[in-house]
């Protein structure tokens, strides 16, 4: 009974946690805010606009983090095809904890895909925004107008709701 509970528990999260809310309402526009690519050079998320934008914040000495950016790097033809940007950024301050560079977290994890990434360092201000509640990764889609066409957490375990909206692009 306990397992079954559990399998319902997973199979829950799994497919519905791209409809609940973690930052950003899916259907809202995407908040503007600015993060830092490794050279030192600051970006505006709306410099973006026009494209689609994966958004994945992460912790680097997170283990989910690391499978997600795996994950990512299994599907980096696909984002090609779709025309997806993929930005993967490091939480500001680590979310207080010391993991590795994001360079390094992204070339470890997603291997040779990592050159497809653009990497960076979200602002305290971005990390604020699009999570709130500090969770250990969150990612967004966005589509070209800016609106945020879908949302969540736990990336290793919520791709393929993902994956099925970017399949479904143009």
């Amino acid at each position: 009974m306990v397992l079954l509970i559990a399998t319902v528990v997973i199979l829950y999260l799994t497919f519905n946690h791209g409809s609940r809310r973690i930052g950003v309402n899916v259907g809202d526009t995407a908040p503007n805010a600015e993060f830092t690519l490794p050279n030192g050079s600051v970006v505006s998320l709306a410099s973006f606009r026009g494209h689609y934008v994966l958004l994945y914040l992460v912790s680097t000495w997170c283990p989910d983090c690391a499978y997600g950016v795996a994950v990512l790097a299994h599907y980096v033809n696909l984002f090609e095809s779709k025309g997806v940007y993929v930005i993967v950024l490091e939480q500001y301050d680590d979310l207080g904890y010391s993991g590795p560079p994001i360079t390094s977290f992204l070339s470890y994890y997603g291997g040779n895909a990592s050159r497809y990434f653009i990497a960076g360092v979200a602002s305290l201000g971005m990390t604020k925004t699009y999570n709130p509640s500090l969770q250990l990764e969150v990612y967004y889609l966005i589509s070209p107008n800016g609106r945020i066409l879908y949302s969540g957490a736990n990336l290793a375990y919520t791709y393929p709701g993902l994956i099925s909206v970017i399949k479904g692009i143009g």
